[in-house]
């Protein structure tokens, strides 16, 4: 692997706190091209939920595959254990 790949690739998988919902690059960008307003979120579980309609009603193997993290993400660290 290139070093500009490596940095490329660290880069899209760096979490970024967005309002009160942390993303990767990629995340955002899928987010994006949905237009799905996660800047309005107050937290993953937020957003997950209005990714939920959105999923359930279509196939969208990349919106779903963000979902999938975030859900993952929320779990571990928004989720009292």
């Amino acid at each position: 692997m290139k070093e500009q790949d490596f940095v490329d690739l660290v880069k899209q998988n760096t979490l970024e706190k967005v309002g009160n919902v942390y993303l990767t690059n990629y995340q955002k960008e899928v987010l994006e091209k949905y237009h799905i307003p996660y800047e309005n979120c107050q937290n993953g579980k937020d957003l997950l939920f209005l990714l939920s309609d959105i999923v359930d009603e279509e196939e969208y193997d990349e919106l779903e595959e963000v979902a999938n993290q975030i859900a993952e993400f929320s779990y571990y660290h928004e989720t009292r254990k």
